[in-house]
């Protein structure tokens, strides 16, 4: 066993990881304090125990320093050295399979495993009419095993064994909101590979370590991942689970994962009052489902009603009714009258009754830190991020309805909030009426109200600082860094905010792809068509079953321009 070679920081926690991307990318969410030793990557168990010899000086130069290293390591098996030289720093050792999906190819005395990297470093020539040893054939199978076992006894000699911990990660094959992620035709389908690492984790267990397992329901692939879309690159919900596990881990080794209420600080609430926030009166809504985090929301089984998720800042309320329909709508409310009203608050209800579609009702949690405050256009605080809080949340009510297509729709601050959450969904449809797109050039009072209450700002100009800060609060900045949802715009002819808002938003498109117009005489001023004009529109959303530009002719929008002369009329 060798020296420590650095110095430990007070609360440090040094983790070495072996594995791949899964694993990397967890390790950016675990709590501050964590500091990654090293990382030992795509290197099969077979390759770590048997070097390739006279292998590497037949490779080609990769253009990245870690690629190159990364191919070196697995010809020469460097991993069992790598583990002997951190041994004495070593807090965590977190350990993913995910790269065992390639097999190996036998190679000089020895093994390489079969990746993209080892490819492009011209392992497709070296190893020209070679077989591969697949991953899940039996003979596969039988040689991991005997080299894994090699490997936890070298953990068990260097005393890792109790300090390492196992991430199981089913294959994805759905976006967050239901829709199939592409996967290349080369690639293993999701469940063929979840069936074939199931006695390889099986294995894992007999040997006597800890395994965390990330939930099916969390098993989801952003469209927007960084890495892009692919079985196995998670939501950011699904690598805080398993960041917290891990912490737990940490924190109380393998015992500490046979409670799954370790994940998170609290657990579902039973019964909360939340007697202190102002206006405030879910009563007549029935009993509530109580969350104290986003992870216990995500895990639950939801039935209908009323469900809150407890954020330190404010109660996040949503109506839910699960219809089992493919298409879920999504109503937000606009700013609050002059007449006193409880919140929460959830309108668009009669339009979508009885619709063979979902339903989601959301509050404005934002409204319950002031008395007073009559729009915050679900933006939040200082210190809450509704839209990241709001999306998650949708997306884990979606995954549990297992619907497919998601509709946005709200009116004035409503219609700013459904192009907002449908933004972050691609594929999704906003469905605005009269919106505003840009909370500056709405009526100051009604923004400075907003940022008193939510950002503690006093007077015109920090108000503007917060909002011209806010990555949010401007909706033509953020659709013209790009969009990949659909928004059929419904617009009163007579309101000014055509020409306040929906104007200047046309213009900072960077194309219309997608983008339907809808521009109607509904009477002077800010007037939104009648509940039974809306309620006709709704009934055509659940047949055209996600195809948005069906909906969009069924409608007599215009396709991404507008028939009145003070808009833009070239289709991008």
């Amino acid at each position: 066993m060798t020296a420590s070679t650095s110095g430990k920081e007070p609360g440090e926690i040094r983790t070495f990881i072996y594995g791949s991307c899964v694993s990397r990318d967890t390790f950016e969410f675990l709590p501050e304090g964590y500091r990654l030793l090293t990382y030992v990557a795509r290197q099969s168990a077979i390759s770590a125990n048997a070097p390739a010899t006279g292998v590497l000086g037949r490779m080609k130069e990769l253009p990245s320093a870690f690629q190159n290293r990364m191919v070196s390591g697995d010809v020469r098996g460097d991993l069992p050295t790598v583990l002997e030289r951190h041994v004495a720093d070593i807090d965590v050792l977190l350990i993913d399979l995910i790269d065992e999906r390639g097999g190996v190819i036998p190679l000089g005395g020895g093994y390489v495993t079969k990746l993209s990297e080892m490819w492009g470093a011209g392992g497709r020539e070296i190893s020209a009419g070679v077989p591969l040893l697949a991953f899940g054939s039996d003979e596969h199978f039988r040689a991991w095993s005997g080299a894994f076992e090699i490997r936890v006894e070298q953990l068990e000699r260097l005393g890792l064994k109790g300090k390492t911990v196992v991430l199981r990660t089913p294959w994805a094959k759905l976006a967050p909101d239901g829709t199939p992620i592409p996967i290349p035709e080369w690639m293993t389908d999701p469940d063929t590979a979840n069936a074939l690492y199931v006695r390889y984790f099986q294995r894992v267990e007999a040997l006597g370590l800890a395994v965390i397992d990330l939930p099916d329901e969390l098993a989801r692939s952003p469209l927007d991942h960084r890495w892009g879309p692919s079985p196995f690159h998670y939501t950011e919900h699904a690598y805080q689970y398993l960041a917290s596990r891990i912490a737990a881990f940490a924190a109380g080794g393998a015992g500490a994962l046979e409670d799954p209420a370790a994940a998170s600080d609290s657990t579902i609430l039973d019964k909360v009052a939340f007697t202190d926030v102002p206006r405030r009166d879910a009563s007549s809504w029935g009993e509530p489902q109580v969350f104290a985090s986003l992870l216990d929301l995500t895990r639950a089984e939801l039935r209908d009603g009323l469900v809150t998720l407890a954020t330190p800042e404010a109660p996040v309320d949503l109506l839910i009714e699960n219809n089992h329909a493919s298409t879920t709508i999504v109503s937000l409310h606009a700013a609050l009258g002059q007449k006193p009203m409880d919140l929460p608050i959830f309108t668009g209800r009669s339009v979508t009754e009885g619709l063979d579609v979902n339903r989601i009702f959301i509050s404005d949690a934002s409204l319950c830190l002031d008395p007073e405050l009559k729009l915050a256009w679900y933006l939040g605080s200082s210190t809450l991020d509704l839209t990241q809080v709001l999306h998650d949340a949708i997306a884990a009510v979606q995954t549990q309805f297992g619907a497919h297509h998601l509709v946005f729709f709200g009116m004035s601050g409503g219609g700013f909030a459904s192009l907002n959450l449908s933004h972050t969904f691609p594929g999704s449809l906003a469905v605005p009426v009269n919106a505003q797109t840009r909370v500056a050039d709405y009526h100051p009072p009604a923004w400075q109200a907003f940022t008193a209450a939510c950002f503690g700002t006093e007077g015109e100009d920090e108000a503007l600082e917060v909002l011209a800060n806010h990555p949010r609060a401007d909706l033509r900045a953020v659709y013209a860094a790009g969009f990949a949802n659909h928004v059929v715009y419904l617009q009163n002819s007579q309101d000014a905010h055509v020409t306040t808002q929906l104007s200047p938003w046309l213009e900072a498109l960077p194309h219309r792809n997608g983008v339907h117009l809808l521009l109607q005489p509904w009477g002077r001023g800010h007037v939104p068509p009648s509940a039974r004009e809306l309620r006709t529109l709704m009934q055509a959303v659940a047949p055209v079953n996600g195809n948005w530009d069906a909906l969009a002719r069924r409608w007599g929008a215009a396709p991404g321009v507008g028939a009145d002369p003070r808009l833009p009329l070239a289709s991008g």
